[in-house]
């Protein structure tokens, strides 16, 4: 097979380096969130930049978007399975991170 045009490891941790994307990440991480929720615990973004990182993330792979039947129709998120694995290393970042900030 022919090697990735990109590096893996770029790639993750461009995912990971972009701040909306891994609040969104930590914060599907107990569970599915609405669109709403997710502004309100991401804080100081837009719709817009909130809908358009939510679109990136789906187009990854990363996050899957679903409807709910309520009047008006809310939108949910969820982690997929590539998105828990993701999320397992943030939270191993996290963990380092902690650590090297108490050295």
């Amino acid at each position: 097979p022919r090697p990735p045009t990109e590096c893996p490891l770029s790639h993750c941790m461009r995912v990971l380096a972009r701040r909306v994307d891994g609040y969104v990440i930590w914060y599907l991480r107990e569970g599915e969130r609405c669109f709403t929720e997710l502004q309100l615990d991401i804080g100081k973004v837009s719709a817009k930049t909130l809908t358009n990182r939510l679109r990136k993330l789906e187009r990854e792979g990363i996050i899957v978007r679903s409807t709910k039947p309520t009047s008006p129709p809310t939108v949910w998120y969820g982690l997929t399975a590539v998105g828990r694995e993701l999320c397992a290393a943030l939270v191993n970042v996290i963990d380092v991170a902690q650590r090297l900030k108490h050295t």
